[in-house]
């Protein structure tokens, strides 16, 4: 895993080299259609914001067997702050007291590395996050005898380690992710394009003993024994992204829905396996938001996910995220 993160840190660092004169010729040559785009030039800004992350794993049997197993990380609600001067961006987080905290105690790491350009609408996202600690999110339908007035069942052993780079663009000169995403831009009219992501992701799952509940294992014989899995895949995301603009108001949606090829090696009790897959991929985000000359808010709800196909099983793993945020520009 740790040669797999220095190979994708590896290939962001050389991809954005190569490519940087190329965006610069290209900028200068096919600038943004200023009708529809709007450069919002400042010095320094300052972006608090509330945020939700979280990390789902659902198993499934494809009979239709048995119950659904959902496993969630407690992971409260947190804040950022951001400041920037330039194109310099600096935060830092902190967890907020919450009500998830009953659930149990996750460790939760994560970095996040993006770059957005006008080079249509051309970017980079590098994400590594790992949890240690998932509970049973639907205990009554798999614990029998169990009420909500119980501790939710907490598997402290359970650890997940999702890592992946992908490139973005959008065909388009009349819209930008720049104003969708960063704020750092402002979209004057509604605007659409073709969209395409690429990608190579690294999920990897590992606990010290199986995952399936003792009460489903009859539904579940040919994973009962799950404790390790490691699945790499490359994905290809077609999509469409649209950005509805009233005044200062805009409403954005990103969808994009693409396959996946996989490579799987997985350990059941002592016996390693090894599969390859064509996975579905899956991402949405809308974002709702107000961006004025020196202010801008935006609510952003983004999810993601792909799946493992064992024998007769399917994992999903999801990705959800949150935000509620705000910032002011200034020179």
């Amino acid at each position: 895993m740790k040669k797999f993160l220095v190979l994708l840190v590896f290939i962001l660092l050389a991809f954005s080299y190569a490519q940087a004169q190329k965006i610069r010729e290209f900028k200068e040559k096919y600038p943004p259609d200023s009708i529809y785009i709007s450069p919002l030039p400042f010095k320094f800004l300052i972006n608090p914001s509330f945020y939700l992350k979280t990390n789902n794993l659902s198993i499934e049997a494809l009979s239709g067997n048995g119950n659904k197993i959902v496993y969630k990380p407690n992971t409260p609600m947190k804040m950022a702050i951001v400041g920037a001067y330039k194109w310099l961006r600096l935060g830092f987080s902190f967890r907020i007291p919450s009500y998830l905290n009953d659930k149990g105690n996750t460790n939760s790491y994560g970095l996040y590395l993006n770059t957005q350009t006008h080079f249509l609408n051309w970017g980079l996202d590098f994400y590594w996050v790992r949890n240690q600690g998932y509970y049973l999110a639907n205990p009554a339908l798999n614990i029998p005898g169990w009420t909500d007035r119980q501790r939710y069942p907490f598997r402290s052993d359970l650890r997940t380690t999702n890592i992946g780079l992908f490139t973005h663009m959008v065909f388009s000169r009349k819209l930008s992710l720049k104003a969708v995403l960063q704020q750092s831009e402002k979209q004057l009219r509604s605007a659409g394009g073709i969209a395409l992501q690429m990608g190579i992701t690294y999920a990897g799952l590992q606990s010290d003993s199986g995952i399936i509940p003792f009460s489903q294992q009859s539904y579940y014989p040919e994973v009962n024994q799950l404790d390790k899995g490691r699945f790499y895949s490359f994905n290809i995301r077609p999509g469409y992204v649209y950005t509805y603009v009233y005044r200062n108001y805009y409403i954005a949606t990103l969808a994009h829905v693409g396959i996946g090829f996989q490579l799987q090696a997985y350990q059941l009790k002592s016996n390693r396996k090894y599969g390859v897959q064509l996975a579905p991929s899956f991402k949405f985000q809308q974002v709702l938001g107000y961006n004025s000359d020196n202010a801008f808010v935006k609510l952003s709800f983004t999810y993601m996910s792909s799946s493992f196909h064992i024998k007769q099983v399917n994992i999903k793993n999801n990705f959800i995220t949150i935000s509620l945020g705000g910032g002011i520009r200034f020179l």
